[in-house]
């Protein structure tokens, strides 16, 4: 009886076998995806890829620089009259600006003044700048020194020569009324010795001439 047990236990075997054999394993759950809009698909020519940003190394951020100290230099504005010095100094100390005094001989003191004479008012003498304007001339400026108030500065030398250029050159312009002077002949005149100076601040300074005619604020060797 053994054997027939036996026998039937493999033909369910084999008959198992058979009716699963054509069967094909079932397929793998697939991970749902979005589907694909062919539309939007863009074929990159050579040209599009080398117009690609590239990708770079994070760069750190940039450390700030401390600002370049501001130059200081020395400076010399004058000369000034026993009258004119203390309101240079007083000028000079609203600045919060340091100076010494260096006084002047006569023949150190002298300068070549080049000039339009004073005119009767100040509006006279603002429309004779804008006639000068006109024909080329830009440097003159009004003068406000009661001395020489509503004069018109065209330059200040030391060197006779070159107010005599100037001179000319003015006349061949068409100025007329110019004339040159000699200015700061007097005793007792000094000039102020300034250090520590920006040249912001000397630019400042330098715009102060329409007060003090005959002076000028030159660069020295800082002692």
């Amino acid at each position: 009886m053994k054997w027939i047990a036996w026998s039937l236990l493999l033909l369910n075997v084999l008959l198992f076998g058979y009716f699963n054999l054509g069967k094909a394993p079932p397929a793998p759950q697939l991970v749902s995806h979005q589907p694909i809009e062919p539309e939007k698909i863009k074929l990159l020519m050579p040209k599009d890829i080398e117009a690609l940003p590239l990708k770079t190394a994070e760069s750190k951020p940039a450390e700030s620089v401390p600002a370049a100290p501001e130059q200081l230099s020395c400076y010399e504005w004058g000369s000034f009259s026993i009258a004119n010095l203390p309101r240079a100094r007083n000028i000079l100390t609203k600045f919060s600006l340091d100076a010494t005094v260096k006084q002047k001989s006569a023949q150190e003191a002298t300068r070549y003044w080049v000039y339009l004479p004073k005119m009767p008012s100040l509006p006279m003498a603002q429309a004779k700048l804008d006639e000068l304007h006109g024909l080329g001339v830009n440097d003159g400026f009004i003068v406000l020194e009661p001395q020489s108030r509503y004069a018109i500065s065209m330059g200040v030398f030391k060197d006779e020569q070159l107010a005599t250029k100037l001179l000319e050159e003015l006349k061949l312009k068409g100025v007329k009324s110019v004339v040159k002077g000699v200015r700061n002949q007097e005793n007792g005149r000094a000039s102020l010795l300034i250090s520590n100076m920006s040249a912001d601040m000397a630019a400042e300074i330098d715009k102060l001439k329409p007060d003090f005619p005959g002076s000028e604020l030159k660069q020295i060797n800082c002692q």
